[in-house]
């Protein structure tokens, strides 16, 4: 370790005001403390109204209305200490060594001794004979007290687990557990992956009554939910997570169509072995089958009704949003899912839809055009006019990919595909028993194609295509058909898996 990290308050103990010492804080640690700042404010002032600290004899004083202004400047300077070490050591990273840890976790005491010195430097601001402050003066002041101990104090946690000195109950100053829980809150809500992460923060806070925080500390943050709720959602842009998704579609259980999902996988093994999710083949499903209501239908089946009653476009329309639907709340859920791969039926492009009206659709919830991907089957793309396939190289050449289906080189040579200007294909499975089937992902990926193999259902399958250029697979393999809610679930546990593990 760096001799200016080990000695790092010695070096730049020279802060002279409070602005400086801020300024040399990383951009993300003055951002959170702006936040918690806020927090702190609001959850101090609901203390004050329900007594919290107001009898603890060791910190007399600290828990009255009129010093919530001096509450935010406690939230505002809680982590000024790590001013002192260089950048990279200001925010918490997991895979710190044992010594790089205990260097982070010295910014609440040295941030105790470096407030103790503005605050004197402060004083003397106006004095003909200033004195060299560079250490903590002793003060009966309540108010800088308050923002020592909320300095060095936040990390304490009620059942004694926390640092730097390990004090536990009514040894923690109050404003100290304010600063400590309104943090929390913070840290939960801007790196929870959810669709709603500041409830998930608050769900799991409560959780936490009578061991991280005093049981009346947490009843007094029930009672601040709707100016938290405030407060998150004013620096929503500072924590980058987004508010609950409003659905583009109406997707009442009553309904009788919707999107059931199959999961893609990379050749990324992780360590347990198992796979990593990375996209979605989006299925549609019709039900309301008379006599039958517990089955539903697949879209080929159902797909010359929807051409003889002239309903193509406008139920190729509800799908894209249904599945606009998905990629938002992946979104907004932080989930780095590549794309969904929404099943069209063939007949969508015969119809007469320019791209700017296709794109309309991106104009409602702005998404990345590139996580939605259309299918088109080969065998239909082959037989039909060049008009058709003119219209698929329209869609791709404006961003809205078009993966081909069932494909065979018989059907389309892979010069008429990059002729297309297509990305993905999906190769029909018949062809896995051809000698020459080994050849073509290669063959493909020469020319920048993506290869999907899709009815990987068996481990020697998977085994077989391991070596190849497949980019991607699915089939039962790697798992049944989820419902967008069960999409969302498996994905947020998998992301949890991973970052645990």
């Amino acid at each position: 370790m760096s001799e200016n990290l080990t000695n790092g308050f010695d070096s730049r103990r020279n802060y002279q005001s409070w602005e400086e010492a801020f300024k040399g804080l990383a951009k993300p640690v003055r951002q959170q403390s702006v936040r918690v700042a806020a927090y702190t404010q609001a959850i101090f002032t609901q203390a004050c109204e329900m007594k919290f600290g107001k009898e603890n004899s060791r910190y007399p004083g600290r828990m009255v209305p009129k010093l919530a202004e001096l509450a935010y400047k406690c939230g505002m300077y809680h982590q000024i200490g790590k001013a002192l070490v260089p950048e990279e050591y200001q925010i918490w990273n997991p895979r710190m060594t044992s010594e790089e840890q205990a260097v982070y976790k010295k910014y609440t005491s040295d941030g105790r001794t470096l407030v103790a010195i503005l605050q004197e430097n402060s004083a003397q601001a106006n004095a003909r004979h200033k004195k060299v402050i560079t250490q903590e003066m002793p003060t009966h002041s309540i108010s800088w007290l308050m923002v020592r101990e909320a300095c060095e104090q936040h990390m304490e946690r009620w059942d004694g687990s926390g640092y730097p000195n390990g004090y536990e109950g009514d040894e923690i100053s109050p404003i100290a557990q304010v600063v400590g829980i309104a943090k929390e809150l913070d840290r939960i809500a801007s790196e929870r992956k959810s669709e709603d992460p500041f409830a998930d923060a608050f769900r799991i806070l409560t959780t936490e009554s009578g061991t991280s925080f005093s049981p009346e500390l947490i009843e007094v943050l029930k009672s601040t939910r709707s100016k938290c709720r405030t407060i998150y959602n004013k620096f929503i842009h500072y924590t980058k997570a987004l508010p609950k998704t409003v659905s583009l579609v109406d997707k009442r259980d009553s309904r009788p169509m919707g999107l059931e999902y199959y999961p893609v996988c990379s050749k990324e093994i992780l360590p347990d072995d198992r796979n990593k999710t990375v996209a979605y083949i989006a299925e549609p499903w019709f039900g309301g089958i008379f006599g039958k209501p517990n089955e539903h239908e697949r879209i080929d089946a159902v797909e010359p009704m929807l051409v003889r009653t002239g309903m193509v476009v406008d139920m190729s329309t509800y799908f894209i949003y249904e599945a606009c639907d998905t990629i938002i709340r992946l979104m907004n859920c932080k989930l780095e899912t590549e794309s969904i791969i929404l099943r069209m039926m063939d007949s969508f492009y015969t119809e007469k839809i320019t791209v700017g009206r296709f794109l309309e659709i991106f104009e409602d919830q702005p998404i990345d055009k590139s996580k939605l991907i259309l299918t088109a089957s080969a065998p239909y793309l082959a037989k039909s006019p060049k008009s058709i396939r003119d219209t698929v190289e329209k869609y791709n050449r404006n961003g809205i990919n078009v993966m081909i289906c069932k494909w065979t080189p018989k059907l389309m040579p892979i010069s008429m595909l990059v002729g297309m200007g297509v990305k993905y294909v999906m190769p029909d499975p018949e062809l896995y028993e051809d000698v020459e089937f080994d050849t073509y992902p290669g063959e493909l990926a020469a020319e920048d194609i993506e290869v999907y193999l899709e009815k990987i259902d068996t481990p020697d399958l998977l085994r077989r295509f391991d070596e190849l250029s497949a980019d991607r697979f699915t089939g039962v393999y790697f798992g049944n058909a989820v419902n967008e809610d069960q999409l969302i679930s498996d994905q947020l546990f998998e992301e949890r898996e991973q970052a645990e593990g």
